[in-house]
């Protein structure tokens, strides 16, 4: 099973960091770094980097697609290539996911419409402009 972790500059790191120590412990599971382009990309304060092995067209059609949240989640709700990639992804994953602010992405590539989902707090105005009705549940 491969899963893919978006990366993108100003990612929160344990957003992402997080699920990757959990996942990658599962023998059956393959878990990659993807984004833009291959290399480092800076997390959201800027003294950690994390390495994209693969870049969005490398992995078209992952099993499991992970959306971290982060400050660099505002820029990515209009980045058309990513919303794109996460709309082709998520029509043959097993499970379409988000950490936290992740979820405006997801919101954004019209995965969310009529849902519930949560979010950062400070976010809710925002998730609930792209169709999701937000909730305080930290699991959705």
């Amino acid at each position: 099973m491969l899963v893919a972790i978006a990366l993108f500059p100003r990612n929160t790191a344990l957003d992402s960091v997080g699920p990757y120590e959990v996942l990658q412990r599962v023998p059956c599971i393959d878990v990659v770094f993807v984004g833009h382009r291959r290399g480092e990309v800076r997390t959201d304060n800027g003294m950690l980097g994390l390495t994209c092995d693969a870049t969005f067209d490398e992995v078209p059609s992952p099993e499991v697609l992970l959306i971290p949240g982060g400050v660099g989640t505002r820029s990515l709700v209009t980045d058309e290539r990513v919303l794109e990639w996460v709309r082709q992804a998520h029509r043959t994953t097993l499970f379409t996911t988000s950490v936290c602010t992740g979820s405006l992405v997801l919101g954004a590539a019209g995965l969310l419409q009529g849902l519930t989902a949560t979010t950062h707090w400070s976010t809710y105005p925002e998730l609930e402009a792209q169709g999701a009705t937000p909730t305080a549940a930290r699991v959705v």
